[in-house]
């Protein structure tokens, strides 16, 4: 049984927030998002930097990568700069 985990994202898009937001919230993404059981749980953009996004989402581990994996070519067509991702991953167990 795999673990939970909580990754963050950061990346650099090359639209606007609002563009690449309604794509992140369509059908399709939630469709995607779903094929690898993951449940975004926020997103938004930098205060500082407009082109700077973060996405928090819930999955089990290794899933986050295989949807990149996955869906690499379908971020990079709406405008995602896929060599500025930098993730984070979290987890909590009770001892």
């Amino acid at each position: 049984m795999s673990s939970s985990v909580t990754s963050i994202f950061t990346f650099k898009i090359e639209s606007t927030f609002d563009e690449w937001v309604a794509i992140f919230d369509s059908a399709d993404a939630d469709k995607r998002h779903s094929e690898f059981d993951i449940k975004p749980l926020f997103r938004g953009v930098s205060k500082k930097d407009p082109q700077k996004v973060i996405v928090i989402h819930q999955a089990p581990e290794g899933n986050v990568q295989k949807f990149v994996e996955a869906n690499g070519d379908w971020m990079a067509t709406h405008r995602v700069d896929l060599s500025t991702m930098e993730e984070s991953s979290w987890t909590y167990s009770q001892s």
